[in-house]
């Protein structure tokens, strides 16, 4: 059995800069495999494309496999963006 914890983190658009973001918010919780599988498919991520705004994936080994570990979405404006970390902790 796994346990995934993820770590959702929020910026906003700097207003000096074209580039860079300013840290928000960040909050930390416990999610199921279904969800996670919910928020890393590759429908989920072509439907936000299509909607104008960013998503990337990062992958890693984790303790289930080669998974997806961080995923980057940014709003179709460029005012938003959130990086969802995800850690794996297996459970005898």
């Amino acid at each position: 059995m796994y346990q995934i914890i993820l770590t959702q983190k929020e910026f906003i658009k700097n207003p000096n800069t074209k580039t860079t973001y300013i840290f928000k918010d960040e909050f930390t919780e416990t999610i199921s495999e279904e969800q996670h599988r919910n928020i890393t498919s590759a429908d989920t991520l072509r439907f936000f494309k299509r909607l104008g705004g960013t998503e990337s994936k990062v992958y890693g080994y984790t303790c289930k496999g080669y998974q997806v570990t961080q995923l980057t979405s940014t709003n179709p404006d460029r005012s938003k963006k959130i990086v969802r970390k995800f850690k794996f902790i297996y459970n005898n």
